[in-house]
C-alpha cells in the first residue's frame, strides 16, 4: 500500500533515520539532490547545452537544490542559483551544500527585494532550459507573498519547463490547496513517500508527472500505523472468487431503488453498474408511472412497481412484502429531492439490518441530519455507505461547497468517523474514508467523467460487490478504482471529450475479471 503522508510525518522518518540509523541528514539531503539531477538528466537530455537555473528557498528544500545545481555543475553543465534571501540566513544542512557549491565554483545570486527581482531572475531565466523549484518544500504553512510570489508569477508566465524538489511551491503538503500562488511543474520528484498533497486537488494538477525517489529512509519509518491515509488501490484487497458451482441466488441479491420521471437513466444505470461487476439477481424498485421505460432497458434485471402518488407507507409496504429478499438496499439516484424520498429512505433503513448504499436523492433528504445518519448507523450491524458529490456533502453537513471542497479528506475522514459510515467523496481525487479514520484517495479517472450518470454508474459497481458478500473496504475501495480505471480505459480508446456512463460498461465487465 502506498502510504499518503503529512509534512510532520516525513519529518518524523527522516529523524528516526538520522537518530535510530545513524544515517547524517547531509547525506539524506545529498541523495535526494542526487535523485532529482538523475531526474532532471533523463527528462531533459539537451541539458548540458541549455542553463539549469534553480530557485533555493533558506530551508532544506533549498539544500536540495544545491546539490542539483552542483551535481550539474561537475557533470559539464551550466547553472545558476537565485536564492530567495541570505546567504547568511543558510543554516545546517543546507549550508553545508551550498558552501560545496560555491566551492566548486558555482554563482549563487542573492534575492531579497521585489525591486531586484528583473536583475537576479530574468537574464538567467530567458536563457535556461529548465527551471528547478527547490524554494518551498511540505512545510510551507502560510502563503507566498511577497519575493517569493514575484519569482513564481514570473517564472510561471515564461512558459518554461519546471522540476519541481518535493512539491511545487505554493501548495500545502497536507491539504494540496494553493497557498497564494503556486508554480506548476511538468515533473516532481518527491522522496521516500508521496505526500498527500500529491492526489488531492488543485494542488495534485500542478505536479505534472511524479517520482518518488528512494533516499536511505526505511520503508519501515514510512508504513506504520499512524499513517492512516494512503493511495487507493486494489492490490493489497481481499477479493472473494466465486465458487465454481455457484448459483445466481448466491452471486448478490441486490435491491434498488432508483428512478422517476425524466430521471429512469439513473435506475438502470445503477442497474447496469451492479450486473456488470457481477452481481446474480438484482431488482429495481421504481414508481409506477416509470417502471416500462426502467423494464425496456433492463433485460437481465427485475423491477418492482412502486405505487405512483406520496404515500410512503405504500411504497414500504411494495418493498416490504416482495418475494425478493435482497443482501443489500442500493437508494437514491432519480427518486427526487421529496418528503417521500426521504420517507422511504427512513422506511428502508428501519426495515433489515442489511447493507445500505445511499446517494443522490437519498442523501438530500439527509441535509442536516448527520446526528440522524450516526444513530442508524450505530443501530445496526451492517455498514451503512454514502457516496457522495462535493454538493451532496455539503448539504448533509450544513456548509457550503467551498468549505467541502478546501479541505476534502478532512472533510470526509471526520464524517466518516463521526457518523460511523463509509463515506466516498467524489470527485477528480475521490476520497474513501472508513469509521476507523482509515482513508485512500483515488488516482484513476479522467474528466470525460463529468458527465451525468457517471455516479449513478458507481453507486451500483460499488453496491454490486457489496451484495456478493465481498468486505466493505474492498467492495468500495475496488468500486471506485474500477470506475475510475475503466475510465481511463474508455479514454484511450476514443478519447475524453462526449465520454458517457454507459461507455465504461465493456471496459467494467473487462477489468472486473481481472480482480477474481
Amino acid at each position: 500500500m502506498s502510504r499518503l503522508l503529512t509534512g510532520a510525518q516525513m519529518r518524523a522518518a527522516d529523524r528516526r533515520t538520522i537518530e535510530e540509523l545513524g544515517l547524517p541528514g547531509v547525506v539524506l539531503m545529498e541523495n535526494a539532490g542526487a535523485a532529482v539531477t538523475a531526474v532532471l538528466m533523463d527528462r531533459m537530455p539537451e541539458w548540458r547545452s541549455r542553463l539549469v537555473l534553480v530557485l533555493a528557498g533558506c530551508g532544506n528544500n533549498g539544500g536540495d537544490g544545491f546539490v542539483v545545481a552542483r551535481r550539474v555543475l561537475q557533470a559539464g553543465g551550466r547553472v545558476g542559483v537565485v536564492l530567495l534571501g541570505q546567504n547568511e540566513a543558510l543554516r545546517g544542512d543546507a549550508r553545508i551544500h551550498q558552501q560545496v557549491f560555491v566551492n566548486a565554483g558555482g554563482l549563487v545570486r542573492e534575492l531579497t527585494t521585489l525591486e531586484a527581482l528583473p536583475g537576479a531572475l530574468d537574464g538567467w531565466l530567458s536563457h535556461c532550459g529548465v527551471v528547478v523549484d527547490a524554494m518551498f518544500g511540505t512545510g510551507l504553512t502560510r502563503p507566498v507573498d511577497g519575493v517569493a510570489a514575484g519569482v513564481i508569477q514570473k517564472v510561471a508566465a515564461s512558459g518554461k519547463l519546471v522540476l519541481a524538489v518535493d512539491l511545487p511551491s505554493g501548495v500545502c503538503g497536507d491539504t494540496g490547496r494553493i497557498l497564494g500562488c503556486a508554480l506548476p511543474a511538468r515533473w516532481t520528484v518527491t522522496f521516500a513517500a508521496e505526500k498527500r498533497g500529491h492526489r488531492l486537488y488543485p494542488g495534485a494538477g500542478l505536479c505534472g508527472e511524479r517520482i518518488v525517489a528512494p533516499i536511505g529512509i526505511p520503508d519501515d519509518f514510512l508504513a506504520i500505523p499512524a499513517h492512516r491515509v494512503a493511495l487507493n488501490g486494489v492490490a493489497d484487497l481481499e477479493i472473494p472468487r466465486r465458487a465454481p458451482q455457484a448459483h445466481k441466488g448466491e452471486c448478490g441479491r441486490l435491491l434498488i431503488v432508483a428512478g422517476g420521471v425524466g430521471l429512469e437513466g439513473a435506475a438502470i444505470l445503477v442497474a447496469q453498474g451492479a450486473a456488470r461487476v457481477g452481481a446474480g439477481l438484482i431488482t429495481v424498485a421504481t414508481p409506477a408511472r416509470v417502471q416500462p421505460v426502467v423494464t425496456a432497458g433492463l433485460a437481465e434485471a427485475m423491477t418492482l412497481p412502486l405505487p405512483d402518488g406520496d404515500s410512503v407507507s405504500g411504497a414500504l409496504d411494495a418493498l416490504f412484502s416482495s418475494r425478493f429478499v435482497p443482501d443489500l438496499v442500493a437508494m437514491g439516484p432519480g427518486l427526487g429531492d421529496t418528503p417521500w424520498t426521504a420517507g422511504v429512505v427512513a422506511g428502508v433503513l428501519e426495515w433489515r439490518d442489511l447493507p445500505v448504499v445511499l446517494d443522490a436523492d437519498a442523501l438530500n433528504g439527509l441535509a442536516g441530519q448527520g446526528e440522524r445518519i450516526a444513530r442508524w448507523a450505530a443501530s445496526r450491524s451492517s455498514s451503512l455507505i454514502l457516496t457522495p458529490h462535493p454538493g451532496e456533502m455539503a448539504r448533509l453537513l450544513g456548509v457550503s461547497v467551498a468549505e467541502v471542497q478546501g479541505d476534502r479528506l478532512g472533510v470526509a475522514r471526520r464524517a466518516a468517523r463521526e457518523w460511523g459510515v463509509w463515506l466516498v467523496l467524489k470527485g477528480a481525487d475521490t476520497v474513501i474514508a472508513a469509521p476507523d479514520g482509515r482513508a485512500w484517495i483515488n488516482a484513476t479517472g479522467n474528466p470525460g467523467l463529468a458527465a451525468g450518470g457517471s455516479g449513478d454508474l458507481l453507486t451500483g459497481m460499488i453496491a454490486g460487490f457489496v451484495s456478493q458478500g465481498w468486505p466493505v473496504e474492498s467492495a468500495v475501495r475496488a468500486g471506485v478504482w474500477l470506475h475510475g480505471t475503466a475510465a481511463d480505459a474508455s479514454a484511450a480508446e476514443c478519447g475524453m471529450a462526449g465520454l458517457v456512463a454507459s461507455d465504461l460498461l465493456p471496459q467494467v465487465r473487462r477489468l472486473r475479471d481481472g480482480l477474481g
